[in-house]
Parts: structure tokens; C-alpha cells; sequence
């Protein structure tokens, strides 16, 4: 029963087990969810800092500027 690496023929049944439940289902699944957002909504609910705004502002006007400029290097 613990070794599992036993060849599968000669047992009575050799078709595939069914799928276990959705992750979403399992109850281990369900606990750490809730747990998880239990410490980190709040977190992830907070505006962006002002900083990193700006970054991303400026990388995507950099972005925008290099589509203008040459298509084909644009396209991945």
C-alpha cells in the first residue's frame, strides 16, 4: 500500500482514478484562500505609491515613443 512503484498490471482495475476536486473545493485549498486574503487585502487594497506611478508613466511613455518611432521593433 505504501509503495506505489509497483507495476500497475495485475491489479483488479486497471482504469484511471478520478480526478480529485477542484482546488477551489478542497478544504486545505479553501482555508489557505481565506487565510491569504485575510493578511493581504487590506494590503492590496492601498493606492500604488506616487513613485512607482511615475515609473510606470515613464516607462510606458518610453514604450509609446519607441512604437512611434520604429513598428517593427515594438512587436515581440
Amino acid at each position: 500500500m505504501a509503495n506505489d512503484d509497483k507495476p500497475r498490471s495485475g491489479r483488479g482495475n486497471d482504469m484511471p482514478r478520478p480526478r480529485a476536486k477542484a482546488s477551489t473545493e478542497r478544504p486545505f485549498d479553501m482555508w489557505l484562500q481565506k487565510q491569504l486574503h485575510a493578511m493581504y487585502d487590506e494590503i492590496a487594497g492601498e493606492p500604488l505609491p506616487s513613485d512607482l506611478l511615475g515609473l510606470i508613466d515613464s516607462d510606458a511613455a518610453k514604450a509609446g515613443d519607441q512604437k512611434k518611432s520604429d513598428p517593427a521593433k515594438g512587436k515581440k
